[in-house]
Order: structure tokens, then sequence, then C-alpha cells
């Protein structure tokens, strides 16, 4: 910590104008929760899918046999494929016959098709004071000691948000695209809440003396960069009191 916190004042002060008037160290807390997701595995439709969806659009179809006849294909392939379209909500048994979805409908459009896949875990962590869910850093962060005071401005921690969880894995458990499909996160199956971890943040409050201005800077070991937002916190909260300890020091040495 003390090498960190060593390379972060050299950095702050390479500029000459600016000061440091005060440092911090202190903890801030970060519940951790373990989630359980879905995924599937988005790939291209290929072209007989595709002649499938479109003889269910245009034609009355019941039997696989009669689509096997009418494509020139084993009906043993195609009834496999119809199940599979039947089992992940592209086509349903109508009145008239087999019969595309809304899903069907959007999928052929888009020329994709979902496969399930097995599920899969991670950790998910939740700041009050950011309101923001996210995934672990591959980096290893110091845990807090004990003795740290805790960050004076804490958050109200709220309820559990699962959709803006679902959301967070839905961007980030993207798997780059490689032979034509990509592994996606869906729906959230568990999520159980488990400890409270302590991040130590190192806080610098700076004066810049050629703009006159005070502001904070806070490094956040969770993130492992400059946090803006806590920064803000602060700067809110205690930059007109900074100015006026410095005022009156000025004004008892004149």
């Amino acid at each position: 910590m003390e090498k960190l916190k060593s390379e972060l004042q050299s950095s702050l002060l390479a500029a000459s104008d600016v000061s440091i008037t005060d440092e911090r160290v202190w903890k801030l807390p970060v519940v951790l929760y373990d989630v359980s997701f879905d995924r599937v595995k988005r790939l291209k439709m290929d072209i007989l899918m595709k002649m499938l969806l479109f003889a269910f659009q245009e034609s009355e179809i019941r039997r696989a046999a009669t689509l096997a006849d009418m494509l020139m294909v084993e009906e043993l392939f195609v009834r496999d494929l119809m199940e599979k379209m039947q089992r992940t909500g592209l086509i349903e048994l109508q009145k008239k016959g087999y019969g595309l979805t809304a899903k069907g409908f959007d999928y052929l459009e888009k020329g994709i098709f979902d496969e399930e896949m097995e599920g899969e875990a991670t950790v998910i962590s939740f700041s009050a004071v950011h309101d923001e869910y996210l995934l672990p850093s591959l980096q290893e962060y110091p845990e807090a000691e004990e003795r740290m005071p805790r960050y004076r401005y804490d958050g109200v921690r709220g309820s559990l948000k699962k959709d803006r969880m679902q959301k967070l894995l839905a961007k980030e458990m993207v798997y780059p695209a490689e032979d034509n499909f990509q592994i996606i996160a869906t729906d959230i199956t568990a999520c159980i809440e488990q400890e409270t971890v302590f991040v130590p943040c190192l806080e610098f409050q700076l004066y810049d003396r050629k703009q006159d201005i005070f502001y904070a800077r806070v490094w956040n070991t969770l993130k492992g960069s400059w946090d803006e937002t806590l920064a803000k916190q602060i700067e809110e909260r205690e930059v007109v009191k900074w100015r006026k300890a410095m005022e009156e020091r000025e004004a008892a040495f004149n």
C-alpha cells in the first residue's frame, strides 16, 4: 500500500502548481453476491433452418414427413430440427398446422438462432456509495485493515436489483464471436448474498495554485483506478471548508 501511495503522490505532483494539502486512507464497504445464470450460444441460422421456417410461414404443415418430401431431406433430420425449434419457442402447433411464433418471426428476420447451454456462475459486487453493480476484476486488490476508518459518506443500500444485475451480465458476459457464434448470458437463476468486504481507498486533497482551485482524487483499489464518483462526493461536501481553512491559516500569518 505504501508503494502504491508513493506512486500516486508522484503522479499527482508532476504538475508544479499542484500541492497535496491532506491525504487519507479509508475503507469502502462492498457487498458480494454469488450469481448463477443461463447461457445461450447465438449462431447464424443455417440454410436448412431458414428453409423450414419459411415453409412454416407460407404453408400448412403438420407432419415432418411432408416437409421432408418438400425439401428432399431425411425425415429424421427434419423431425429433430422441428423438435428443437418447438422446444426453443420458434414454432408452435396451431389449428392448421405448425406456425411461427413471434420469436420465430424475429429470429428469421435477424437470421440468428439461440441454442441453450449449461449455466454458469460468477460473483457480482455492489457498492451502495456508487449505487453500482460490477463484475470482479481479474487483478487482486488488498483487503482493508481493521483499524482503517470507514468511508464517511456511506450510501443507502436499498433493495437488490436483479434487473440491473441481468443488464450487467448481458453487457459484460458476452464472449467474442468465433466460428460464427457468440456465447451470451441470459436469465439469472440464483442470487445469494455472501459477505461484505472492505476495500481500501487512498484519498488526496489537492490545491492548484495557478487555477486557485481545490479538488480531490481518490484511488479505488477494487477498480484499480481513480474514482470520479467518490472524488465528486467529497468535493461537494468539503471544498468550501478546505478553502476557509486555507484563508484562516493565511490570515494567522499576516
